[in-house]
């Protein structure tokens, strides 16, 4: 090399450009928490299946379970929560988030199609059937449309995706993020179709580095649907 050949600057890695204060091992431990959690949330429902327990506000209380394996990783690793992101975000990546889903509902409605095909419920349909059994859906739509995008948001993108990320890189992370995301739903036939939601998720925290614009997608989704679903179960059908 020539001596008097400036130095090149040395790029940075992926792993230290999106580094965390966290390791990959607590995203993994997280992911055991996790299913503890869904563990016991089963366990309790199996012992209480009435149709009420789905219309109090017991399911706030479920759904901050989700944030329990989160708050006792920050807490003993003495972690600040403003490093899951809750900064500002560019909007367009949130038009790039929309152009995104409405993709996605196109891969989503062939795999329902299919399901209907072989005679198996999709996820709408079991929603129909809750709502069609629920007296007063309020805290349940409370719950799919505001809290869960929020709860979900933090843990799956802005802890989990971070962590994986700055070891596997981003589209690693988000395959492995969406997969556990799609699986902690506990519903076979929703897999895909929440695994796609988590993958378009995992690239707008990529490209924005904030849980806002998930949110704000997360919220669109949910609400769509459970509106979709309250309104095809309380109006009467045109004759």
């Amino acid at each position: 090399m020539d001596p008097a050949e400036p130095l090149q600057p040395v790029p940075m890695s992926e792993s230290r450009e999106y580094s965390v204060p966290w390791s990959v091992l607590d995203s993994w431990l997280g992911v055991l928490l996790l299913a503890l959690v869904n563990v016991g949330l089963l366990a309790i429902v199996s012992q209480d299946p009435r149709p009420e327990l789905v219309q109090s506000a017991a399911l706030i209380l479920i759904q901050f379970a989700y944030l329990l394996p989160l708050v006792l990783i920050f807490a003993w690793r003495h972690i600040s929560w403003k490093h899951l992101g809750f900064g500002k975000f560019d909007w367009n990546t949130l038009g790039l988030g929309c152009g995104l889903l409405i993709a996605s509902y196109v891969v989503i409605i062939i795999h329902n199609l299919i399901l209907m095909e072989l005679k198996i419920d999709t996820q709408g349909s079991e929603i129909l059937k809750l709502f069609a059994s629920l007296e007063s859906p309020v805290w349940f739509f409370f719950v799919g449309a505001v809290l869960a995008p929020i709860v979900e948001e933090i843990f799956f993108r802005g802890f989990l995706f971070q962590g994986f990320r700055q070891k596997y890189g981003w589209i690693t992370a988000a395959l492995l993020s969406s997969a556990i995301f799609a699986a902690a739903h506990l519903d076979l036939v929703a897999l895909i179709p929440t695994f796609i939601l988590g993958c378009v998720l995992a690239y707008i925290y990529h490209r924005s580095n904030s849980v806002w614009p998930g949110v704000i997608l997360h919220f669109l989704v949910n609400a769509f649907g459970l509106c979709a679903a309250l309104v095809s179960t309380r109006l009467p059908l045109p004759v």
